[in-house]
Order: C-alpha cells, then structure tokens, then sequence
C-alpha cells in the first residue's frame, strides 16, 4: 500500500482502557469472553486491547470480515504469536501453514474431503454413536464431554487412519486436553514463554505431544509394512507428490495427521456436548427432534439419503455451533500495511475475529441469547448477512473439514435420539471455558434414559428418501444444505 493511500486512512481505531503496562491481559486470562463482549460494546465494530505489551484488533462486523478474509485475504497471514505457541504440537500443517504452503498442501489433501467420502463418513458416523450410546446404562449418569470425544475420536479414526481407537479414545483424549492446557497457558502468559521453558504447564505439553507422536509414527510404521493399504486419508498422503515429483516426507504426514486430527475431533465434540447440553434445557426443541427422527427413520440408523428429511438435527447443531463456537476467537496479521474501511492495520499488527460475539450481535441474530434452532431453517438461514455465522471461518484458509463436521453433528444427534434421551443433573450450569476451544469446564454430566426404538417402517425407509428431491443450494453464509449427493456442498469463501 503507498504512502498516498495510507494519508487516507484517517480513522481513529477505538482502544479499551486496561491497566498500566499490562494492558488487558488479566482479563484475557481471566475471561476473555467478557473482554471480546466488552470490546464490542465499548469500541463499536473495530477496537484495539492489549495483552503483553502488544495490540490486538478485535473485528466485530461482517463488513470488516469480508474486507480482510475475503476481498484482501491473501494480505492476511496466521499470527506469529499462533505459529509459535502452535507449531511444537501441529508443526508446519494447514493451521499453521505459509499462505503459500498452505495453498500448495491443501490441493494435496481436499480431495479426501470431497463428496466420494461423505457416504462412508455418514454411515460410519452413525455406528460408532450408536455403539457408544449402547454402552450408557438407563438411569446412569455420563460425562457427555468426554463421551462425545471418544465418539467422534472413533470417527475421526476411521476416518483418517482406517482404524478403531475406541478403547484408545481416553488415553488420546486425555493428551488432546493435556495439549491445549499447554498451548492456552502460552497464549494467555503475562511473559509469553518457549515450549523449551520447564513450567508445568510446558512439561505436560511436551508429554503429551510425545504421546499423540508415538501413536502415529506406529501407526504410519504399520502401514508402510502393509501390502494391501486401505483408501482413506493417510494413504492419500504417502502416495501423493507435490508438483515438481517430491514425496511428502513423513514430517508433513505427522504434522497434516495432527492438524486434521486435533481440531477434527475436538470442535466437533464440543459442538455435539453443547447441543445435548441446550437440548435437555429446552424440553420442546428435544421433543420434536426425537418425533423428526422416529418419523423419518422408524428405528433403522441414518444414512446421508435420510439427512433432507432430518432438517431439525442440522438446525439444532448449527444453533449450538453459533451459541457456543468451539473456535471463539481465530487470528490474522497483515504482511503489510492494510487499509480497511478507512481503518489503517500496520504489518503484523494482530487481527482478531471472535464468532461468540459475532453470532451475538442483536442486528444478525434477534434475541441472540435465545436458542432457536429455526434460524437456520433453509428460509431463514438464506436471509442472514454473508459472514454473520462463522463457526468455521471463512475465506480461503476456512475449515478444510466443515463439511463433515456438519454431517458428523446431524448424522451424531439422529441416531443418539433415536436411542437414548438425556437430561441435565442437579447442580449449577455448566460453565464456559474459553481455552483453545470453548469447553464446558469440567465436562458435562447428563442422566440417560434410554428410549425404545419404534419398528423401522417402509415409509421411512432409505427408498423413499432417495425419491425425495434434494433442497436446493443456497448463498448465504454458506452452511446450509446443498446439493444431492453433499448436503453441506455451499462454499464459505
């Protein structure tokens, strides 16, 4: 950008008041939610806070997300404050990644993320739920959390390395936590520190990424010492080149198999607890979830043919998905001066996107506290202003795994409907905690009570839902149901 350009750019950022040298970083630490909330109110559509010394530039406007993901997206990188806290556990993968590497390696692996996989995934998606759920007593009490990572952990492991982790689902899991305990407590550190500094938190980082690495190196070993490999995700990539002929080493494997794996399995899971958490508060919104899916399915497990005619579950984990986004806050920096709207961003200043208060705005979403699965009916949903909803970012680095997500939540919550209802346990509600993702503290506990499946009936059958004809593609914000074959096909860029 010239000189010229920049004296143009004339408008004053709003800064939050914080506290002598520090800044806002205690109240990042403390409640980051409120802080972004505050931000928004205090500072309008763009405002500056400040943690350890630096500034951050928190986006509010769907205006503003379109200027710097869309329309100058490729002026915008991920932060080095990010790559630095990030790259001991996901290395040099697609969240991490250059824009230019990033565009080189996700040509490499979206393949696998194209409609040929979403029938596999949607059937398998439905088996492990309800293997899980058979294992949950009548009148038991569940950790929902925890259940719902071994669920989708099991997915995810089908999925990318044609292999059932399920009886491994604690031990990964527990490492997944350990993990992001690690990275949270370097991003939210007064004095940031290396990985290489022995602080508890560090110590249990470094084990667990230790942990998650022996775990793929032997799975990859095993693999290269079959004769007969399976197609599913790890194979694409030993058997793919870069353009110039050059293998991926098993380096990038290690590092695109954590980047899917961690992020795979964890934003789902907390998408799916929440959405059981909302569901057993709003009695009438479970009860017609339960009659969509006893209607469609008479008892027999969803298959993708049956998702058109379970709209409900999609809107019910979308709602969730924009009353609690597993990845509430997300971060870019200019590689140079940018302007924006009249707004100057010098390089590498820190952009900061919040979808918690972005999906709370009363002008995208009326009475945005209030759970109301039917804003995302397909009427409704198309009415939304492009990049209100964001639960998984937009632009050309957007989740490569949005798609499957979608899938993975409505295909999850159809079949646990069908089987078991859940219900919340005395005691106070569960409370957010914003690390990586955005977690209920302390897991979830729920009483099952288990549901009798109805006879599997012809009019639910999977005949009478492959006549049905497809809804159409939308626009919007580009998560609604799309074509046949793909009911998450719409584009987020």
């Amino acid at each position: 950008m010239s000189q010229a350009d920049l004296s143009q750019t004339n408008l004053t950022v709003p800064r939050l008041k914080g506290r002598p040298v520090i800044g806002n970083t205690l109240e990042f630490k403390q409640d980051r939610l409120s802080l972004f909330s505050r931000a928004f109110e205090t500072c309008g559509d763009l405002g500056i806070y400040r943690i350890a010394g630096d500034d951050f530039y928190l986006v509010n406007s769907v205006e503003l997300v379109h200027e710097i993901l869309i329309k100058k997206g490729s002026l915008f990188e991920k932060t080095d404050r990010f790559r630095s806290f990030a790259r001991p556990l996901l290395g040099d993968g697609l969240l991490t990644a250059t824009n230019e590497d990033h565009k080189r390696n996700r040509r490499i692996i979206q393949p696998r993320f194209h409609n040929a996989a979403v029938k596999p995934s949607a059937d398998l998606a439905a088996r492990v739920a309800e293997t899980v759920s058979r294992g949950w007593s009548d009148g038991g009490v569940v950790d929902v959390r925890r259940e719902m990572v071994r669920l989708i952990l099991g997915v995810v492991g089908h999925n990318l390395f044609s292999r059932d982790i399920l009886d491994d689902a604690d031990a990964l899991g527990n490492a997944l936590t350990d993990a992001i305990h690690g990275f949270d407590s370097q991003a939210s550190a007064l004095i940031p520190l290396t990985i290489e500094w022995p602080t508890p938190a560090n110590l249990r980082y470094r084990r667990a990424i230790r942990r998650m690495e022996h775990a793929f190196y032997t799975i990859l070993a095993e693999r290269r010492a079959m004769t007969s490999k399976p197609d599913d995700w790890l194979n694409l990539l030993m058997e793919s080149r870069y353009e110039d002929g050059t293998p991926i080493s098993d380096k990038q494997i290690r590092d695109e198999a954590l980047n899917m794996f961690m992020p795979g399995h964890e934003t789902t899971a907390t998408g799916l607890t929440w959405s059981l958490h909302l569901l057993a508060r709003h009695p009438e919104a479970y009860q017609r979830l339960t009659d969509e899916v006893d209607e469609v399915l008479g008892g027999r497990l969803p298959t993708l043919d049956d998702l058109p005619r379970l709209p409900y579950a999609l809107q019910v984990f979308k709602e969730a998905l924009r009353l609690y986004p597993p990845v509430y806050m997300f971060t870019r920096q200019p590689t140079e001066d940018v302007e924006v709207l009249g707004h100057r961003l010098p390089a590498g200043a820190a952009v900061v996107f919040s979808p918690y208060v972005l999906h709370r705005r009363p002008d995208y979403f009326p009475d945005p506290e209030r759970f109301d699965p039917d804003r995302f009916s397909p009427e409704r949903e198309a009415l939304l202003p492009r990049h209100a909803y964001l639960p998984f970012g937009a632009g050309h680095r957007v989740c490569i795994g949005n798609h499957h997500a979608l899938l993975n939540g409505q295909v999850v919550l159809a079949t646990l409907a069908q089987q078991v209802r859940l219900h919340t346990v005395p005691g106070p509600a569960p409370v957010k905690e914003p690390m990586v993702t955005l977690r209920p503290k302390g897991g979830l506990r729920m009483r099952v009570e288990r549901r009798e499946r109805p006879e599997s009936s012809a009019a639910g059958g999977a005949e009478t839902a492959n006549r049905l004809d497809r809804p159409a593609g939308r626009t919007g914000t580009g998560t609604g149901t799309g074509t046949a074959g793909c009911p998450y096909s719409g584009a987020q860029g």
